[in-house]
């Protein structure tokens, strides 16, 4: 503390001569309405500033390195006790051999010794004190830097583990159905391949980009559905619907594509002819609204409850923005409905 303010490194280090140089004076004007004298009581306050200085010194590096518990009170007052003793006698000796002709200024000095000496214990301990509070004060902060560093790395291990969580499921069924075309449709089996290699190689690229664009996402939808094509030829129709000024709001990577994944399976389950999904992209005060809506026959044994995509999805909000509120799903009529709520105002630094 007194070493940081008395650092030249620093731009404060004027200003605590200047305060130190208020103190003085001001204390030598008090000493000098009892004794008249102000140089010599400008001189003995300077003596024992510096002396007091250099005992704030001594006890910020003890401090520094072992800090009293709270039973141990008796050895952390030993340390202003000692340190009072020293500059009081130091103080003493110093000025009787600079002051030695100011008798009646030595005369006052010795009859108001122990008031002298209580005084700089005073100020000695409530420095010390001001140390035990600041050292407290630094270990919690550490302590708290420490726990959310921890908690950041516990958060983004999960985040990592929900990722690769996903894309392998994704990747299975892909390779699932590259199997089942191989013999029967080998150009179709082999175009399959191809997507599908696009789609990781640009996906991986991006792997260290947290939040990408409403656009950017949409071109790997586009990859996506392109895969999920020649699986399903013309029976699948997926309408990309960009509300305008929302091409440039941003999302956390590949949040939508296990959705979509998820819609396209529960969409096309159980039924024959074309199937047409809706994935729309808004903006709503300070959100992005992304809307997927898909066909689902209850009558078909389709599951239109939680799936391992939505799951892991309202996970990943959870861990990135710390809600439940951001997604949503609703059955009507025939079509199931997911809904993405994507705050915009927040420190996309932090998150996945």
């Amino acid at each position: 503390m007194i070493s940081s303010v008395f650092s030249f490194n620093k731009n404060n280090w004027y200003k605590a001569i200047l305060v130190i140089f208020v103190w003085v004076m001001g204390v030598a004007y008090l000493i000098h309405a009892y004794v008249p004298g102000f140089g010599v009581a400008a001189i003995d306050v300077g003596l024992h500033t510096i002396f007091l200085v250099t005992g704030f010194f001594f006890l910020e590096n003890v401090f520094r390195f072992y800090t009293p518990q709270e039973k141990h009170y008796l050895i952390f007052l030993s340390f202003p006790l000692a340190v009072s003793v020293v500059i009081f006698y130091l103080g003493r000796y110093s000025i009787g051999f600079i002051l030695g002709q100011q008798l009646g200024y030595l005369g006052f000095v010795e009859e108001v010794a122990y008031l002298r000496l209580f005084v700089i214990f005073l100020v000695v301990l409530g420095y010390a004190l001001l140390l035990l509070y600041h050292s407290k004060l630094d270990t919690q902060i550490k302590a708290m830097e420490r726990t959310e560093q921890m908690e950041r790395l516990v958060k983004e291990a999960e985040l990592y583990q929900l990722r690769q969580q996903l894309q392998p499921h994704f990747l299975f069924n892909s390779l699932n159905s590259i199997s089942s075309l191989v013999k029967r449709r080998p150009e179709e089996a082999r175009e399959m391949v191809m997507q599908l290699s696009e789609f990781l190689r640009k996906t991986i690229r991006k792997e260290d980009q947290k939040w990408i664009s409403v656009r950017e996402e949409i071109e790997y939808l586009g990859l996506f559905i392109g895969i999920e094509k020649v699986r399903f030829g013309h029976r699948l129709k997926v309408d990309f619907q960009v509300q305008e000024g929302s091409s440039e709001l941003v999302l956390p990577q590949l949040l939508v594509q296990p959705l979509l994944e998820n819609a396209v399976k529960h969409g096309l389950y159980g039924v024959l002819g074309e199937v047409s999904i809706l994935v729309k992209f808004a903006h709503e005060g300070e959100y992005l609204i992304i809307n997927i809506v898909n066909p689902f026959d209850p009558s078909a044994g389709q599951a239109s409850g939680e799936s391992f995509g939505l799951q892991a999805i309202r996970r990943r909000l959870y861990l990135v923005f710390g809600r439940h509120d951001l997604l949503q799903t609703q059955s009507e009529a025939g079509l199931f409905e997911v809904k993405l709520k994507i705050p915009q105002n927040y420190d996309q630094s932090n998150s996945h």
